[in-house]
């Protein structure tokens, strides 16, 4: 079942490339949204998550189909009557895209990232985690294109729990 799945998939990818737009090399872009904290507290602070957060990233996309990122995100905060906990950390993601129609792709990343967790009296923590993404992109010229999406980020060890932070994003990227 897997391996038929895995072919299916493998042949969707190739046959998209038709629809994608010729955007092969480094580009760089941004995304503005909000975070979402949900699962466990970070240091005894638990809410649904506040403040703006975004991302800044460059990758390369070595073709149609395919390309590395890496990049900056601030997941706001989350605040209850415990203080607030912020969050900032840099990812590294695989980065697939399909073309669906033309001009238009679906795209779904999968990767790392190494979160930083500020707490109120400067206590802090790292932690490390799992990153997945999944969005839609609309190419406006060959170079520039805007993307609707949801980042996922489910860290590992922060402050001995295992928070998840989710931000749905609106993101444009411009190539090079």
């Amino acid at each position: 079942m897997k391996t038929r799945i895995l072919q299916t998939l493998a042949a969707a990818l190739i046959a998209g490339g038709a629809f994608a737009a010729h955007a092969e090399g480094f580009y760089v872009g941004g995304g503005l949204g909000s975070p979402h904290y949900g699962g466990d507290a970070v240091n005894g602070i638990s809410s649904s998550g506040g403040g703006a957060a975004g991302k800044v990233f460059g990758g390369y996309q070595f073709n149609p189909n395919f390309g590395l990122e890496a990049g900056w995100f601030d997941l706001g905060h989350t605040e209850d009557a415990n203080g607030k906990a912020k969050l900032q950390g840099a990812y590294f993601d695989a980065v697939g895209k399909l073309g669906i129609a033309p001009k238009w792709s679906v795209t779904g990343s999968a990767g790392v990232a190494e979160g930083r967790f500020r707490t109120p009296n400067d206590v802090d923590d790292n932690s490390p985690a799992l990153k997945l993404g999944v969005g839609v992109e609309y190419a406006m010229t060959p170079t520039a294109s805007l993307s609707l999406g949801y980042d996922r980020y489910h860290f590992t060890d922060a402050f001995d729990a295992k928070p998840n932070v989710g931000m749905p994003f609106l993101g444009v990227k411009v190539g090079f």
